[in-house]
């Protein structure tokens, strides 16, 4: 570094540019933020306003369905109701093992009425490409 440029006065003064550049900067955000009080929109903001409208939707439509009275008055009935039910099992066939005694039953047994037998289709045709013609011989050049 060239000795010249390197003395008391010249760092006394980049001292101070730097301190009042950097309080400048700091009046005029401060200023910023005083002036526009409010406060920045974001996509999050804008995407809430309708997820808010479909929940008060949503909150209408339930309290028009079943008032809490309504559900009240029913709970005795439903409660007395569901130990005299008997459960009943369901059955999928899609969820039978292949191979047990109950998939070769269910194979076995006839289709249901008004069931139409699955449609095959016949697999299409095999095209082969046709034999390569000879290329015929080039006369030599006498």
């Amino acid at each position: 570094m060239d000795p010249t440029r390197d003395n008391p006065i010249i760092r006394f003064n980049t001292f101070w540019w730097a301190l009042w550049t950097f309080l400048i900067f700091g009046v005029l955000l401060a200023a910023i933020i005083i002036f526009n009080p409010k406060s920045p929109s974001s996509l999050e903001d804008a995407a809430a306003v309708a997820r808010y409208v479909t929940k008060d939707k949503v909150i209408e439509a339930q309290a028009a369905a079943l008032s809490s009275a309504d559900i009240q008055a029913a709970i005795p009935k439903i409660a007395a109701e569901l130990p005299s039910s008997k459960p009943t099992a369901v059955e999928k066939p899609e969820q039978v093992v292949p191979g047990s005694p109950t998939a070769l039953k269910l194979a076995a047994a006839p289709a249901p009425a008004g069931v139409s037998p699955p449609v095959v289709t016949p697999a299409p045709p095999v095209i082969t490409p046709p034999a390569e013609a000879p290329v015929p011989a080039t006369p030599a050049i006498p």
